[in-house]
């Protein structure tokens, strides 16, 4: 049982390790860096905010602005760290079961064309981002945390 929390934590602490590269621009290579590309298509998307504005009369900086701001950055750190735990935790469990997770894999993108394994995974991530934000605003327990992020005015 110890070895499996161990390999929470190391998990945990890993992706904790990734976070402060990253938000430090400690990063082997610019361009892998995720935080320097969410400041980047944020602020192209402000600027297309403010040049072509859905809602005319909403000012620039408007109320709750910075706090929706920090959630920006927040949803996707937080979210991601506790995703690592449960996924080492699922490792752990699915390897005690004696299933390898290659085992799980449907097929490998890596085999596929270069274009046809980016759709594919552009496909799949979508998905899998509007069926998880779906169920942040169905599963009670889950909206308890999310309705947050729809209190910005």
């Amino acid at each position: 049982m110890i070895d499996v929390w161990d390999s929470v934590l190391n998990a945990c602490n890993s992706f904790a390790n990734w976070v402060i590269s990253e938000i430090t621009f400690n990063t082997p290579v610019w361009y892998i860096n995720y935080f320097l590309w969410l400041i980047l298509i944020s602020a192209i998307v402000f600027g297309l905010e403010v040049l072509i504005p859905w809602r005319k009369t909403q000012s620039i900086i408007r109320r709750d602005f910075w706090k929706d701001f920090q959630y920006m950055f927040l949803n996707f750190y937080v979210f991601a760290f506790f995703l690592t735990g449960f996924y080492a935790l699922f490792g752990e469990l699915i390897s005690f079961l004696g299933i390898r997770i290659e085992n799980l894999v449907v097929f490998d993108l890596m085999k596929l064309p270069l274009w046809l394994g980016l759709l594919i995974f552009f496909i799949v991530n979508d998905f899998v981002q509007w069926f998880t934000h779906f169920l942040l605003h169905k599963v009670h327990f889950f909206w308890l945390f999310h309705k947050v992020h729809h209190s910005v005015k």
